[in-house]
This record gives structure tokens, sequence and C-alpha cells, in this order.
């Protein structure tokens, strides 16, 4: 019998199979290193929103700030926003 409705889709950003090549995600990035942009894990509103704000892949940023619990300060392209953790979650990144 078959089954409709939603499908799993394997877990969420934090568990990919990128882990042991030197990706991680944006979350776990330490202020004041460059890290390289490598891919977004979410879907069309987080991708489109996170594109405006020019999050792309292949594009370099820096992490300016960070509190234990709270949004990290982020400066891509000379301009700094503020990441809620849970966007920080689906952002693949590794060090320059």
């Amino acid at each position: 019998m078959k089954r409709w409705g939603l499908r799993h889709r394997g877990g969420d950003a934090r568990e990919t199979p990128l882990a042991g090549n030197g990706i991680f995600s944006m979350a776990d990035a330490v202020p004041g290193k460059k890290y390289r942009i490598v891919r977004i894990d979410g879907g069309y509103r987080l991708n489109s929103r996170l594109c405006a704000m020019g999050f792309i892949p292949n594009e370099i940023f820096y992490v300016s700030g960070a509190s234990r619990g709270g949004p990290l300060c982020v400066v891509v392209k000379g301009t700094k926003f503020a990441i809620g953790r849970g966007m920080a979650e689906r952002i693949q990144i590794r060090e320059i």
C-alpha cells in the first residue's frame, strides 16, 4: 500500500555528510575568521531571502560578533547583517 503525504528528507542541516570535509554550519563559525558559503539547505523562502541579502554560494564573509545563544553578526560585501541561529544552522560554510 502506497502512503501519500510529506516525505522525510533525511534529517536537517546539522546532519549533512559534508561535515567530514571541513564543511560546517554558520552557527559554528568563530568571530574574526573568513569563510566561504558552500550551500544553503533551506526552502524557497529562506533561499530567496538570503540571496536578496547577498548570501549566495562561493561568497566570502566573516563573523564580526556572536553571543552564546543569540544571533550572529555577519559581514557580507561590506554590509553587516544579524542572522538568527535557525538560519545560520542551514547555511553550510568552509573556512578559507
